[in-house]
């Protein structure tokens, strides 16, 4: 229950055309497609006609998902994590404000006809002035709807598009930050909105929560001393100067009343998160099926007396809920939150022309009953059904409360804090907003970026236009596939008076072949017994730099297909292949000779994905019968001999794949790792497991060991021996791999 901090630094951003703000254009695809769908779902919505997705819809989508990826695979090249995670609100901005923009709109052009109509006197005037009066009444709750529809929407591709691509280019950098660009308190004109209370918290005393968060703060600081409780309310006094420059959407202003005077944070922002603004600790303190459910374990791992040390405490605390529960709010004030909850699934749009959000709840409450129902009747015919349905749901509300009231206060508290974490979030944000400029503009664009200075969002195809440089090779990744007793093959082929060419490129190189335009690889190198293949990264597609991952899903489907063949071969009475595979990754280039026209390549790489492709048959014996298809073990300095090539290791490698270490350290980099250690046999294991996109965006699965480097003297291993260091094996689909992959599953 410790506090935590949310730093953001605007220090790593250049400053814009007016020395205070970071200048952000966004992809001109986005922009268009953002405002397009706007303007349907506005119209849709002052109308009252329903939202639903459309290809419009699908269209803004798509260019958020591609602005977003191409942005944040910059992380590889000209951005850093921290300037990335910053200029993504600039997204956000820009939508509120085009959404509040074209709502108004549609009130000036009523406003215009009004005029017209007034100059002209038509008939028309009286109808066109109700529709004015009528669109501003109903205009904050206009902008929450388009708001949450679009804001939503977006949400949908965070999840499932974009959440593991931040985790991997973004590498924790503000990791709250989706959090905090879709809270939806940034939807809402006011944060105490009735219609965003009861949807997305619920509808606790709005006049007096001021004073039942002190109320609250204090009780806590009664009776958890020890727990740092920050006030919702801070900085009521300082000097003018020192608030916040600039409140371009008006959020400062309008927490101010809950939060307090926003001072001026200059280009280090900071929020403090006491724990009160993490939900969980509600029901970890106070929620007693929790507690009973944790005395039965207490009382199974540790005894009768910890049993009962634990009910005593959870009474102690169960008595402090109670008064933590008294100082927030009355009875009657929960049952209107307990309304509110009722509300959230059956208020419809027409509930809004008959009667206020707060007064539905009042009158379930049972609070001036008689009075909101004189209030109603008069007002239309669908009053009396409305009245049914609030009576029924005031029985239902009475009946829950005297049965559950503890879990109805239990909610209610947890939406409290959210709220409570919402309101910082919602500072921030705004705080974040303020020193961004969105450009739309194209004479200020051209300012911005004649100083060097415009930080620009784009799609991959813009980016590809505005950086139209020739596409040149900046890494490679190595394979090498190298089939062992190749020519012990042949002559038992041939000796069968079987064609060894055929055998070789139907069970290697053509399902090889297959292969290659799946992950993106080309082949380097052909003999007799091996395959060397090459997978680039380019300049001009950081966004397809998964080299290593794809060498390692190539690799892991060689193994598949020489096991596949290894089988009919040996239904058939025809001999077996036996391969080792290396793969070694080069941050460099490679570079070519020409013999006329074949390039050949040049890379240390290669040589790397040989020695990690080779199998000693010292070391057979010992390990044939392993779990796993490679060691490597490092060889005692008066073993070292001539004979292993004048190498520090000898390795076993019958039918596994070897990555180097160098390779691993940019897988990393690449896809997000989860690290585990597994039981297997007698022996526990630390692996990793991530998934990775092929060139057609398949994801595929991955494992990888991670080895201990032993000794090896006297022409054999040090039993129990370790040199310190660490080598690394793609696992093969295989049962083990299997077992890993459940056990990852079972462990998030």
């Amino acid at each position: 229950m410790q506090s935590k901090t949310i730093a953001v630094d605007f220090g790593h951003l250049s400053k814009g055309i007016d020395n205070y703000h970071v200048d952000v254009m966004l992809s001109e695809t986005f922009v268009q497609s953002s405002r397009q769908l706007i303007e349907q779902v506005v119209g849709n919505v002052v109308v009252g006609a329903k939202m639903t997705d459309s290809n419009l819809t699908n269209s803004f989508r798509k260019s958020y998902v591609d602005m977003l990826s191409t942005t944040m695979h910059r992380a590889k090249t000209d951005l850093q994590p921290a300037q990335i995670s910053i200029l993504q609100f600039a997204v956000i901005k820009f939508l509120l404000l085009e959404i509040r923009q074209q709502l108004v709109s549609v009130g000036q052009r009523v406003e215009e006809t009004v005029a017209r109509q007034q100059y002209s006197g038509s008939r028309d005037l009286l109808t066109t002035q109700a529709r004015l009066f009528w669109l501003r009444q109903h205009h904050d709750e206009f902008l929450y709807k388009i708001n949450r529809f679009i804001f939503r929407s977006l949400q949908r591709d965070e999840m499932n598009h974009l959440r593991s691509l931040r985790k991997e280019q973004l590498q924790g950098a503000f990791k709250e930050a989706v959090s905090v660009m879709f809270n939806p308190l940034l939807s809402a004109a006011s944060p105490v909105s009735p219609r965003l209370l009861m949807e997305c918290y619920t509808l606790w005393p709005v006049a007096n929560v001021s004073k039942a968060s002190e109320a609250f703060e204090t009780a806590c600081r009664e009776h958890f001393p020890q727990l740092a409780v920050e006030s919702l309310r801070r900085f009521d006094r300082f000097d003018p100067i020192e608030s916040e420059v600039f409140d371009e959407l008006g959020g400062l202003f309008a927490v101010q009343s809950l939060l307090g005077p926003a001072a001026n944070q200059r280009n280090s922002l900071t929020e403090t998160f006491s724990w009160l603004e993490q939900p969980g600790n509600i029901r970890l303190l106070f929620d007693a099926r929790l507690h009973q459910k944790t005395a039965k374990e207490v009382r199974a791992n540790l005894g009768i007396i910890a049993g009962w040390r634990f009910n005593r405490d959870v009474k102690k605390l169960l008595k402090i809920g109670l008064m933590l529960r008294q100082a927030f709010a009355s009875d009657t004030e929960y049952r209107v939150m307990l309304a509110s909850y009722q509300l959230r699934d059956s208020w419809a749009e027409l509930d809004n022309e008959l009667i206020e959000i707060d007064q539905a709840c009042k009158y379930i409450a049972g609070v001036d009953v008689k009075k909101i129902a004189l209030r109603v009747s008069g007002r239309d015919q669908g009053a009396v059904q409305l009245l049914k349905r609030l009576d029924l749901l005031a029985r239902e509300n009475a009946r829950q409360f005297k049965e559950g009231a503890q879990e109805v206060v239990l909610r209610a508290l947890t939406d409290y804090c959210r709220y409570r974490l919402h309101l910082r979030y919602y500072q921030l944000a705004h705080r974040i907003f303020n020193r961004l400029h969105v450009i739309t503009d194209a004479e200020q664009a051209r300012l911005s970026k004649a100083g060097d200075h415009l930080y620009e969002l784009l799609g991959n195809a813009e980016a590809l236009k505005a950086n139209a440089v020739e596409a040149t090779i900046v890494h490679h990744t190595i394979l090498k596939a190298d089939v062992r007793g190749s020519t012990t093959v042949t002559r038992e082929l041939l000796q069968q008076d079987l064609n060894p060419a055929a055998y070789f490129s139907t069970r290697f190189f053509e399902p090889i072949n297959h292969l290659l335009s799946i992950y993106g690889a080309v082949k380097v190198f052909i003999e007799g017994d091996a395959v060397i293949l090459a997978i680039y990264e380019y300049n001009t597609t950081p966004e397809q730099w998964y080299s290593v991952a794809r060498a390692c899903g190539i690799a892991r489907d060689i193994l598949d297909i020489i096991s596949s063949k290894n089988a009919h071969s040996k239904q058939t009475g025809l001999p077996m292949l036996e391969i080792g595979v290396g793969i070694d990754y080069s941050e460099d280039k490679p570079m070519f000779l020409f013999d006329d026209t074949q390039p050949i390549m040049i890379s240390s790489a290669i040589g790397a994905a040989d020695r990690m492709s080779s199998c000693s048959w010292k070391l057979r014996e010992s390990f044939d019968r392993g779990l796993f298809n490679v060691e490597v073990l490092e060889i005692s300095a008066q073993d070292r001999k001539s004979d292993e090539k004048g190498q520090l290791n000898i390795r076993y490698n019958v039918n596994g794949v070897l990555l180097s270490n160098k390779s691993f350290a940019k897988l990393q980099s690449e896809i997000t790792l989860q690290r585990l250690r597994v039981k297997l046999g007698e022996g526990v294991h630390t692996m990793f497991v991530g998934k990775f996109p092929d060139i057609t965006g398949k994801i595929r699965d991955l494992v990888i060991r991670e080895g201990e480097v032993r000794l090896w003297e006297n022409d054999a291993p040090l039993p129990e021996s370790s040199s310190g260091e660490v080598f690394y094996e793609v696992l093969p689909h295989s049962k083990i791999a299997s077992q890993v992959l459940e056990f990852a599953r079972q462990s998030r």
